[in-house]
């Protein structure tokens, strides 16, 4: 639509103005390029609910777009919205049981990377104060730990000491103890852990960090908004949350399992006693204090809104009634898989799946699925492909299982060799990347840190 500029080929702005109606023209024809959600629930464009829920959400979440979330200390209709919300998320999160000394605290982050951030600053925070004589302080995790957690310690400076899963993939925690030394500040556990789906034995991490005077932070961006509800429903769900001695601070995205709209997440304090140490307020400018809700500044209020609409329309049932569809659905792929010659599933404590394979190359399976249409996301060691479970329809369900035989089909008989990439987020051809992506490749090449 705009032109491309002489000046090493940058797309620059329009000379001329372009009416509405050419525009969403080209918008319809960009948003049918994407992965359908059909196509793209058990990957990348999960969590977008469905139905007459989504369409009250959505709805909900464009009334308040346009207003700045860091201004709700301004609005009282906008402080009800959030406090009740995150009272909710205190609840799910047992933080207002009676086996926590104070009632749990919580602010909204926008994703799992901030949630991360503020549990690792919070950290190292309370770290400077308790043990002034830690010069560069180190963090002790299970090698399943999301890589936002490598992310943050980075940006604040503490080292991550890394410790190999066991033969079964659960956390190692002979091996997290023994490697706990003079500069360790805090312990990560996961509920549950991205690339395995098992939520890691928090209660004993929870132990092993008060034994030693330690911060323990659990990212359950994944299973902070669906555990409680499997766990309703019967399912054995290892204890994760503020409930659990010696957790300090979680991790848990509303954007995920909660189904708010993005960005939406949360990171929950076991007390105000904790919470302190996250806040930043600043004094030293012109206008007077000034204080956030976590890291970010202005963000959007209307995912606040729109999981606000969403809980009030689904409440506890409806929540219920979504945890039960997922669990019948990861239940159906499990059964397919095993009947299935050439492939098995791991065993995992929440909504995610593993695909993997002892007859053949996963990847084929994932480039096979590719072709037909399916995003799916990858776990390279050990190798499998990984599922975020979400709702589908019967058909669209029955399709994916068909879809799958009939890849591992071509396979065997040697019909199907593309193989496609076991990735988080894979990198497409030049044309389909982003910029800014393709330069960081040119930089560090397909593996940076390694």
């Amino acid at each position: 639509m705009a032109e491309e500029s002489a000046y090493k080929g940058l797309y620059k702005l329009p000379r001329v103005g372009i009416a509405a109606e050419n525009v969403m023209t080209e918008i319809n024809k960009l948003n049918s390029a994407m992965t359908s959600k059909s196509r793209g629930r058990l990957a990348s464009t999960a969590f977008q609910g469905e139905g007459e829920s989504a369409e009250l959400v959505y709805a909900v979440t464009q009334k308040f777009m346009g207003w700045n979330g860091l201004f709700t200390f301004q609005e009282a209709a906008a402080a009800k919205m959030e406090n009740e919300v995150l009272d909710i998320c205190i609840g799910l999160a047992s933080g207002g049981c009676a086996a926590t000394a104070e009632r749990g605290r919580a602010n909204f982050t926008s994703g799992g990377t901030e949630s991360n951030f503020c549990g690792l600053f919070a950290m190292r925070s309370w770290a400077r104060e308790h043990k002034p004589h830690i010069d560069q302080p180190e963090i002790v995790v299970p090698y399943s730990t999301h890589s936002t957690i490598h992310k943050v310690a980075r940006y604040l400076d503490i080292k991550v000491v890394t410790v190999p899963q066991l033969e079964d993939l659960s956390a190692d925690m002979k091996g997290i103890a023994a490697a706990i030394g003079n500069n360790t500040i805090g312990i990560v556990g996961s509920a549950p852990n991205w690339p395995y789906g098992q939520v890691d034995p928090i209660k004993e991490m929870g132990e092993l960090a008060m034994n030693h005077g330690l911060w323990l932070h659990v990212d359950a961006c994944v299973g902070g908004y669906i555990l409680p509800f499997f766990r309703q429903l019967g399912e054995n769900v290892p204890d994760y949350d503020l409930s659990v001695p010696g957790v300090r601070s979680m991790s848990a995205d509303l954007h995920k399992y909660g189904y708010a709209p993005k960005p939406c997440s949360t990171v929950l304090w076991r007390s105000q006693t904790e919470q302190a140490y996250h806040y930043m307020p600043i004094t030293e400018w012109a206008c007077g204090l000034y204080l956030s809700q976590s890291f970010v500044g202005s963000r959007p209020l209307g995912p606040v809104a729109g999981i606000w609409a969403l809980m009030h329309h689904w409440g506890e049932p409806g929540y219920l009634a979504n945890a039960q569809r997922l669990l019948e659905i990861k239940s159906t792929i499990e059964s397919h898989c095993a009947r299935e010659s050439g492939l098995k599933t791991w065993r995992t404590d929440g909504p995610l799946l593993m695909i993997a394979s002892d007859d053949f190359d996963i990847q084929l399976v994932v480039g096979g699925m590719e072709a037909k249409g399916w995003r799916l996301l990858g776990v390279i060691t050990p190798p499998a492909i990984h599922l975020t479970i979400d709702s589908m329809t019967e058909e669209d369900l029955d399709q994916f299982l068909s879809d799958l035989s009939g890849v591992c089909e071509g396979i065997r008989n040697g019909s199907l060799n593309t193989e496609g990439l076991l990735t988080y987020g894979g990198v497409g051809d030049e044309g389909s990347a982003p910029k800014w992506l393709l330069s960081a490749i040119e930089i560090f090449g397909d593996h940076p840190h390694e």
